[in-house]
């Protein structure tokens, strides 16, 4: 209703819309980014990106720049006419799309990001014409840069990491360490890994076609399973259950696909469209479970979930039944299990295991590029 209304009053106005690029100057700001930094203490650095440069990442590792430039440097941004434009598109129907990186600079302190200052690329890049145009002095700061480069390591064990990441705080030719995602200290690492792939789960779906009539309860899912894995599988200390990950899949216009060895190819109606199985939103469970190679071994033995007990939910009865009344009509006689639906999913039945590459942690660090 607004974005009608607003765009009414538009409509009356005499000319066109306003354009983005149309005198603003309540949207501009300025950015004394090294404004108020106790530089006295040292340990930090300043890094510049491509919208300052114009050629990659660079870093300010001399304090006596960052100090001379300090009160002096500055550049100003124009948020508001960054706002104005995605109001726009909005208004006219016209998705903006996600926008290229606006950071301009990052203020670094013990090789640690400590806040990213950031531009409005149209404004900052002088591409378009704005009044104000956009200001900036960086006060010798890019002359007193260096080029960093991206270095990527993986380890085994995230000891090893560690260990790795206390060496390049001490390393004057590192500039920034990215933050790495590493367990607890002392949490076991086990030397292989599958993805467990769980049976699809079909529920039932509501008028929208898009929420399940009763909602999907993970949790008690992911309890379940964990609960019927160990009972098939109780030495617990020999592997490790990830968090499930869970996908959820829609139908097609028609309907999933309604396949059997009656018929050749799809169900059709008698004008040859297809008729599928609507009204029903498939679950698509999964995990991950770090392991010993013996465990690996005893997963993908023949019959090896014989046993476990039943953890899913059960399949909506109407679903059978429909598929009973589609069989029933279109071959002319009662054939309750003749017809099944085709989903795109791992497994339907039992549980799938496919091996995956063992686990790995990784550390990523810029540091000075050679020149």
């Amino acid at each position: 209703m607004m974005v009608l209304l607003v765009t009414g009053l538009w409509l009356l106005r005499e000319g066109p819309a306003p354009a983005p690029t149309d005198a603003d100057t309540s949207g501009v700001e300025r950015h004394d980014f090294l404004q108020g930094l106790p530089l006295d203490e040292g340990a930090y650095a300043l890094l510049l990106h491509d919208q300052v440069t114009g050629d990659g990442l660079r870093v300010v590792r001399d304090a006596a720049a960052l100090k001379a430039a300090q009160g002096r440097a500055y550049y100003t941004d124009n948020p508001g006419a960054q706002l104005k434009r995605t109001l726009l598109s909005i208004l006219f129907l016209s998705p903006p799309g996600m926008p290229p990186d606006g950071a301009f600079v990052t203020v670094l302190k013990d090789k640690q990001r400590v806040e990213t200052y950031r531009c409005y690329r149209a404004f900052c890049s002088g591409t378009e014409a704005f009044d104000p145009p956009h200001e900036r002095d960086m006060a010798g700061l890019v002359e007193a840069s260096e080029p960093v480069e991206l270095v990527t390591e993986r380890f085994d064990h995230h000891d090893a990491a560690r260990a790795r990441m206390f060496k390049l705080m001490q390393d004057p030719e590192v500039a920034l360490i990215e933050p790495a995602d590493l367990p607890a200290p002392g949490t076991i690492v086990f030397p292989q890994r599958v993805r467990l792939s769980l049976p699809a789960i079909l529920l039932e779906t509501d008028e929208t076609g898009h929420a399940a009539r009763v909602p999907f309860d993970q949790t008690a899912l992911e309890a379940q399973f964990a609960a019927a894995f160990a009972h098939v599988f109780p030495e617990t200390d020999a592997y490790r259950l990830n968090p499930m990950q869970v996908s959820e899949i829609y139908p097609p216009q028609p309907g999933w696909p309604v396949v059997g060895e009656e018929i050749d190819g799809y169900l059709r109606d008698p004008d040859g469209n297809l008729r599928g199985l609507d009204g029903i939103l498939v679950i698509e469970p999964s995990l991950t479970v770090d392991l010993t190679e013996r465990m690996v071994e005893a997963l993908q033995a023949e019959d090896a979930f014989a046993a476990i007990p039943e953890f899913a939910p059960p399949e909506p009865p109407f679903v059978a039944d429909r598929l009973a009344e589609m069989a029933e009509a279109h071959l002319g006689r009662p054939c309750p299990a003749c017809f099944k639906i085709e989903l795109p999913v791992a497994t339907v039945e039992g549980i799938r295991v496919d091996r995956l590459d063992p686990p790995s942690f990784t550390l990523a660090h810029y540091r000075i590029a050679p020149q």
